[in-house]
């Protein structure tokens, strides 16, 4: 498939190694300030780049009719609503983390949610210290799962029924998040660590194949990961 990228960080040059060697071809690269008419020449969009890129970007897209996967982070919600509003004129994939372990995870947590209601639940992620966001994107998404009110600054004593979630920043970390849950005696832990970015390529590269026979649509790479795995079995 002919593929435009439009961040070029390491994400970005990771993807395109993993790209070139599958038989993708590489026919553009949007670096900050660069021209996003190239879109043009593309049949997907792969954007893992700063908020800033991502609606001049869809604009293109939606009007040469391109396939787009979506991995950047840090939006409002107001942001993610116009964002799903472009999937009723172009196919979108867009996920915070392109893992096929932290998706493992996510559906480890679902199953544990009934189970845990009064539980007291914390999460932990680290980053390198470039990442722009914090919390990231996959923790608020975890949090998310439980249904209770997150707390981002909490000091002092937390609250019945909250969940604190916080950013730690440092070194090169590729990215690891664990879901605290604490009982009376007793506490379970739960960590996902990536060691890789090949790993998100990917998961990039399922949601490539996953978009082939989709027209328009706004999914998340739990819509993906369904559809693959089902067809693997």
């Amino acid at each position: 498939m002919k593929v435009v990228l439009v961040g070029y960080g390491k994400m970005g040059k990771e993807l395109e190694k993993i790209l070139l060697e599958r038989g993708h071809e590489i026919v553009g690269v949007v670096e900050r300030g660069g021209d996003f008419e190239v879109i043009k020449e593309g049949e997907a969009v792969l954007e893992f780049a700063h908020p800033s890129a991502t609606f001049e970007a869809l604009e293109r897209a939606k009007k040469y009719r391109k396939k787009y996967i979506l991995g950047t982070t840090g939006y409002s919600e107001g942001d993610m609503e116009k964002i799903r509003e472009f999937g009723n004129f172009i196919p979108i994939v867009y996920s915070p983390n392109f893992s096929v372990g932290v998706y493992l995870m996510g559906e480890i947590l679902k199953l544990l949610k009934e189970f845990v209601g009064d539980w007291d639940i914390e999460i932990v992620e680290i980053h390198h210290r470039w990442k722009k966001d914090s919390p990231s994107g996959t923790a608020l998404k975890l949090a998310g799962i439980f249904g209770r009110e997150i707390n981002l600054s909490r000091k002092g004593e937390r609250k019945e029924g909250e969940i604190g979630v916080f950013g730690v920043r440092g070194g090169d970390v590729f990215g690891e998040h664990t879901v605290f849950l604490f009982s009376e005696g007793e506490r379970l832990e739960i960590t996902h660590r990536l060691s890789s970015r090949r790993a998100l390529a990917k998961g990039v590269l399922f949601s490539l194949d996953f978009l082939k026979d989709k027209v328009r649509g706004f999914y998340t790479f739990e819509d993906v990961l369904r559809e693959t795995f089902t067809y693997r079995r």
